[in-house]
Protein backbone atom coordinates (compact mmCIF):
# COMPACT_ATOMS: atom_id res chain seq x y z
CA UNK A 1 0.00 0.00 0.00
CA UNK A 2 1.45 3.17 -0.90
CA UNK A 3 2.45 5.94 1.54
CA UNK A 4 3.15 4.05 4.46
CA UNK A 5 6.04 5.07 6.27
CA UNK A 6 9.14 2.22 6.53
CA UNK A 7 9.77 0.35 9.49
CA UNK A 8 13.49 1.03 9.27
CA UNK A 9 14.89 4.70 9.61
CA UNK A 10 18.24 3.95 7.26
CA UNK A 11 18.89 7.39 7.73
CA UNK A 12 19.71 7.17 11.38
CA UNK A 13 19.32 10.19 13.77
CA UNK A 14 19.28 12.55 10.29
CA UNK A 15 15.92 10.49 9.72
CA UNK A 16 14.76 11.39 13.18
CA UNK A 17 15.14 14.93 12.90
CA UNK A 18 13.54 15.53 9.76
CA UNK A 19 10.62 13.63 10.97
CA UNK A 20 10.63 16.12 14.11
CA UNK A 21 10.78 18.87 11.50
CA UNK A 22 8.11 17.79 9.57
CA UNK A 23 6.27 17.49 12.36
CA UNK A 24 6.60 20.92 14.01
CA UNK A 25 6.01 22.72 10.49
CA UNK A 26 2.72 20.34 10.55
CA UNK A 27 1.76 21.68 13.85
CA UNK A 28 2.69 25.22 13.22
CA UNK A 29 0.89 25.11 9.59
CA UNK A 30 -2.36 23.91 11.56
CA UNK A 31 -2.11 26.25 14.94
CA UNK A 32 -1.29 29.52 12.84
CA UNK A 33 -2.94 28.70 9.66
CA UNK A 34 0.16 29.34 8.00
CA UNK A 35 0.69 32.94 8.96
CA UNK A 36 4.04 34.63 9.70
CA UNK A 37 4.90 34.04 13.45
CA UNK A 38 7.99 35.50 15.61
CA UNK A 39 10.88 33.28 16.60
CA UNK A 40 9.61 33.04 20.24
CA UNK A 41 6.09 32.30 19.65
CA UNK A 42 7.30 29.22 16.82
CA UNK A 43 9.34 28.12 19.85
CA UNK A 44 6.38 28.11 22.24
CA UNK A 45 5.02 25.48 19.88
CA UNK A 46 7.36 23.12 21.06
CA UNK A 47 5.41 22.79 24.19
CA UNK A 48 1.99 22.09 22.78
CA UNK A 49 0.39 18.65 23.28
CA UNK A 50 0.61 17.78 19.43
CA UNK A 51 4.25 18.60 19.20
CA UNK A 52 5.21 16.56 22.20
CA UNK A 53 3.45 13.62 21.07
CA UNK A 54 5.25 13.58 17.91
CA UNK A 55 8.76 14.04 19.91
CA UNK A 56 7.80 11.10 22.66
CA UNK A 57 6.76 8.94 19.10
CA UNK A 58 9.83 9.40 16.76
CA UNK A 59 12.21 8.91 19.72
CA UNK A 60 10.44 5.93 21.06
CA UNK A 61 10.75 4.59 17.35
CA UNK A 62 13.93 5.57 16.59
CA UNK A 63 15.06 3.52 19.58
CA UNK A 64 12.74 0.51 18.97
CA UNK A 65 13.72 -0.16 15.24
CA UNK A 66 17.28 0.00 16.88
CA UNK A 67 16.59 -3.00 19.35
CA UNK A 68 16.56 -0.55 22.15
CA UNK A 69 13.08 -1.71 23.27
CA UNK A 70 12.33 -1.78 26.93
CA UNK A 71 14.24 1.71 26.25
CA UNK A 72 11.40 2.43 23.79
CA UNK A 73 8.56 1.00 26.04
CA UNK A 74 10.14 3.55 28.78
CA UNK A 75 9.26 6.45 26.27
CA UNK A 76 5.69 5.40 25.25
CA UNK A 77 4.69 4.78 28.84
CA UNK A 78 5.71 8.38 29.44
CA UNK A 79 4.36 9.58 26.75
CA UNK A 80 1.49 8.17 28.19
CA UNK A 81 1.51 9.57 31.77
CA UNK A 82 2.00 12.57 30.25
CA UNK A 83 0.40 13.90 27.01
CA UNK A 84 -2.29 11.14 27.29
CA UNK A 85 -1.63 9.51 24.14
CA UNK A 86 -0.36 6.03 23.83
CA UNK A 87 1.45 5.26 20.70
CA UNK A 88 3.28 1.95 20.26
CA UNK A 89 6.88 2.40 19.54
CA UNK A 90 7.01 -0.27 16.84
CA UNK A 91 4.84 2.45 14.62
CA UNK A 92 6.33 3.48 11.92
CA UNK A 93 4.28 7.00 10.86
CA UNK A 94 5.13 9.33 8.07
CA UNK A 95 6.03 12.93 8.19
CA UNK A 96 3.68 15.00 9.41
CA UNK A 97 1.81 13.68 12.34
CA UNK A 98 -0.68 15.64 14.09
CA UNK A 99 -2.26 14.83 17.24
CA UNK A 100 -4.22 18.23 18.40
CA UNK A 101 -5.73 17.04 22.09
CA UNK A 102 -4.20 13.65 22.39
CA UNK A 103 -6.18 12.36 25.09
CA UNK A 104 -7.45 8.62 25.10
CA UNK A 105 -5.68 8.16 21.12
CA UNK A 106 -4.14 4.97 21.22
CA UNK A 107 -2.42 4.06 18.10
CA UNK A 108 -0.37 0.80 17.11
CA UNK A 109 -0.16 0.54 12.95
CA UNK A 110 1.86 1.79 10.41
CA UNK A 111 0.59 5.32 8.63
CA UNK A 112 1.92 7.28 5.66
CA UNK A 113 2.07 11.19 5.66
CA UNK A 114 0.41 13.91 6.96
CA UNK A 115 -1.74 11.73 9.62
CA UNK A 116 -4.35 12.94 12.33
CA UNK A 117 -5.65 11.43 14.99
CA UNK A 118 -8.75 13.16 17.07
CA UNK A 119 -9.72 12.77 20.24
CA UNK A 120 -10.41 8.71 21.82
CA UNK A 121 -9.72 7.39 18.43
CA UNK A 122 -8.24 3.57 18.61
CA UNK A 123 -6.23 1.94 15.93
CA UNK A 124 -5.13 -1.44 16.53
CA UNK A 125 -4.95 -5.11 16.06
CA UNK A 126 -7.94 -7.31 17.33
CA UNK A 127 -6.19 -8.50 20.10
CA UNK A 128 -3.85 -5.62 22.07
CA UNK A 129 -0.58 -5.16 22.40
CA UNK A 130 1.29 -3.71 24.99
CA UNK A 131 4.27 -0.65 23.77
CA UNK A 132 6.88 -3.95 25.26
CA UNK A 133 5.56 -6.08 22.79
CA UNK A 134 6.78 -6.78 19.06
CA UNK A 135 5.03 -4.73 16.50
CA UNK A 136 1.87 -7.02 15.31
CA UNK A 137 1.34 -8.48 11.93
CA UNK A 138 -2.34 -8.07 11.84
CA UNK A 139 -1.64 -4.02 12.44
CA UNK A 140 -3.83 -1.41 10.69
CA UNK A 141 -2.21 0.45 7.56
CA UNK A 142 -3.41 4.46 7.30
CA UNK A 143 -2.45 5.49 3.51
CA UNK A 144 -1.02 9.25 3.39
CA UNK A 145 -3.74 12.40 5.01
CA UNK A 146 -5.59 9.75 6.90
CA UNK A 147 -7.80 11.16 9.20
CA UNK A 148 -9.62 9.24 12.00
CA UNK A 149 -12.02 11.45 13.81
CA UNK A 150 -13.09 11.67 17.47
CA UNK A 151 -14.21 8.48 19.34
CA UNK A 152 -13.52 6.43 16.08
CA UNK A 153 -11.90 2.93 16.08
CA UNK A 154 -10.30 1.12 13.00
CA UNK A 155 -9.19 -2.67 14.19
CA UNK A 156 -7.75 -5.31 12.48
CA UNK A 157 -5.41 -5.85 9.69
CA UNK A 158 -7.19 -3.39 7.80
CA UNK A 159 -6.14 -0.72 5.00
CA UNK A 160 -7.13 2.82 4.84
CA UNK A 161 -6.72 4.78 1.84
CA UNK A 162 -4.76 7.80 1.00
CA UNK A 163 -7.11 10.58 2.27
CA UNK A 164 -9.71 8.61 3.96
CA UNK A 165 -11.42 10.04 6.63
CA UNK A 166 -12.81 7.89 9.57
CA UNK A 167 -15.90 9.70 10.62
CA UNK A 168 -16.75 10.82 14.30
CA UNK A 169 -17.53 7.32 16.47
CA UNK A 170 -17.05 5.14 13.62
CA UNK A 171 -15.53 1.64 13.70
CA UNK A 172 -14.54 0.21 10.78
CA UNK A 173 -13.23 -3.82 10.78
CA UNK A 174 -12.87 -3.87 7.12
CA UNK A 175 -10.79 -2.00 4.45
CA UNK A 176 -11.36 1.67 3.48
CA UNK A 177 -10.82 3.04 -0.44
CA UNK A 178 -8.85 6.15 -1.14
CA UNK A 179 -10.54 9.17 -0.51
CA UNK A 180 -13.32 8.60 0.51
CA UNK A 181 -15.32 9.43 3.90
CA UNK A 182 -16.55 6.76 6.38
CA UNK A 183 -19.95 8.14 8.50
CA UNK A 184 -21.72 6.78 11.59
CA UNK A 185 -25.30 8.30 11.12
CA UNK A 186 -25.64 7.47 7.47
CA UNK A 187 -24.03 3.89 7.22
CA UNK A 188 -22.51 4.57 4.30
CA UNK A 189 -18.85 5.28 2.47
CA UNK A 190 -19.05 8.33 0.28
CA UNK A 191 -16.22 9.87 -2.00
CA UNK A 192 -15.03 13.07 -1.55
CA UNK A 193 -14.87 13.56 -5.98
CA UNK A 194 -18.09 12.46 -6.83
CA UNK A 195 -19.85 13.61 -3.74
CA UNK A 196 -21.89 10.38 -3.84
CA UNK A 197 -20.79 6.61 -3.26
CA UNK A 198 -22.39 3.24 -2.79
CA UNK A 199 -23.12 1.97 0.76
CA UNK A 200 -20.89 0.72 3.14
CA UNK A 201 -21.94 -0.05 6.57
CA UNK A 202 -19.26 1.22 8.90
Amino acid sequence: MSGIASTTNSGGFAELRRLLSADFARVLRQTTGGKPTSRLRRLMHLTLPAMQVAIFHRTAHYLYVRGWRRCAAAVADLSLRLTGASLHPGSPIGAGLFVPHPARVVFCGSAGTDLILLPGTLVGPRDWVFPGQPFPADAPRLGDGAVVGAHAAVQGAVAVGAGATIGIGVCTLRDVPAGTVTMLAQRQTRSLEAGAGGRDAA
